[in-house]
């Protein structure tokens, strides 16, 4: 089943939010596409689609860190009523997906680039099987740094991407990034790579909504319930090798050689208030990359569709605007 786009674009509103997305978590399960693909290492990964009559083209959307795909329904049925099919998946150590390491919690990859490998799979294996349209890449935090590092190894494959608050480098805190990635690494080479990241912190399922990287009560609420239904979602700690990976991507992708590769307009969305990713290695990336328009989505926080309903808004009208 298709859905018929209905374009326009009516973002929820806080006190109809839980009501709306009952409804549309209805209309999509009559239209989902799921199952499992291979990983590059054969790893079994979760994936869903939805596509809508006479599509205008597919959007691929890749996840942040500690997220999985139903959080990201909302904004799929925004892009479905537009035009657009929307494919996701949760990447390794996420959601339904494969785990590396014995606790079903902890978010762990032996190389960053390993999840660049399972986005050209799944482009194999079930994108290009489902839909013969262009194709355009969305990723956010975690899943910017993903599509950031495809987008230059596979310059030819998408027609425009954004990146939502990318993770060109995590904020580190009081310790450099260089002290950062060269410690972390000893450890690696001890053997401890695979172990929980002494400054992560465990699920909580109490977490209060007050130190959330949310604006908008219900939608924090709507994705906290689906996490409590499912411990496969409940993802947040992370292990050393995955912190160490991640402090080492600013050199990469900020460096000549990478800019080069780049060859698709790309579209950087940054929050105002991010707490979470460096926004001096955003700038940096921004200003050395003649491709990138950057914004900056004014009062957001790193997770921007958890935002206001007037935020919202305006963030995914930047998206469909870049897309057209």
């Amino acid at each position: 089943m298709k859905l018929t786009p209905g374009y326009g674009l009516n973002v929820f509103t806080e006190d109809t939010f839980k009501e709306n997305m009952l409804a549309v978590s209805r209309q999509l399960a009559q239209c989902r596409q799921e199952g499992t693909f291979n990983g590059f290492d054969g790893q079994p990964l979760y994936y869903e689609y939805f596509q809508v009559r006479d599509s205008r083209g597919a959007v691929v959307i890749i996840h942040g860190m500690s997220e999985f795909t139903g959080k990201y329904h909302e904004f799929a049925w925004y892009l479905l009523n537009q035009g657009y099919d929307v494919f996701l998946y949760d990447q390794r150590s996420h959601g339904r997906s494969c785990r590396l390491t014995d606790r079903i919690d902890l978010i762990h990859v032996d190389a960053f680039g390993d999840y660049q490998k399972d986005l050209d799979c799944f482009l194999e294996q079930v994108v290009r099987k489902a839909t013969k349209g262009p194709l355009y890449l969305y990723g956010h935090s975690m899943g910017g740094a993903v599509s950031l590092q495809y987008l230059a190894e596979h310059p030819q494959v998408f027609r425009k991407a954004v990146l939502s608050a990318p993770m060109i480098q995590p904020l580190t805190g009081n310790v450099s990034p260089a002290v950062a990635r060269w410690g972390l690494l000893g450890y690696c080479l001890l053997g401890k790579g695979k172990r929980k990241f002494w400054g992560s912190e465990e699920f909580d399922p109490e977490y209060p909504f007050s130190r959330s990287e949310d604006r908008s009560l219900a939608r924090f609420q709507w994705n906290m319930e689906a996490r409590l239904a499912d411990k496969r979602l409940c993802t947040t700690p992370m292990t050393i090798r995955w912190v160490q990976q991640s402090v080492s991507l600013r050199r990469k992708m900020t460096g000549r050689r990478f800019l080069k590769k780049l060859q698709v307009p790309i579209l950087m969305l940054c929050a105002e208030q991010d707490r979470l990713v460096s926004s001096k290695a955003q700038d940096q990336f921004a200003e050395k990359c003649s491709l990138c328009q950057k914004i900056v989505v004014p009062e957001s926080t790193h997770s921007m569709l958890c935002g206001t309903a007037e935020t919202i808004e305006a963030y995914v009208k930047l998206v469909l605007d870049h897309f057209c």
